[in-house]
């Protein structure tokens, strides 16, 4: 497999990565947000 090809999916699948953890923490702040509206309410 050529070196360029390697570098690319490497560079590709971190970038997945960072999407899936930064999507993630989002959802789970705004879960934890909206448990604490509702207990207040």
């Amino acid at each position: 497999m050529p070196v360029w090809l390697e570098v690319l999916l490497n560079l590709s699948g971190y970038a997945g990565f960072v999407a899936l953890a930064t999507s993630g923490a989002a959802c789970s702040r705004n879960s934890a947000e909206d448990e604490t509206y509702r207990s207040k309410r």
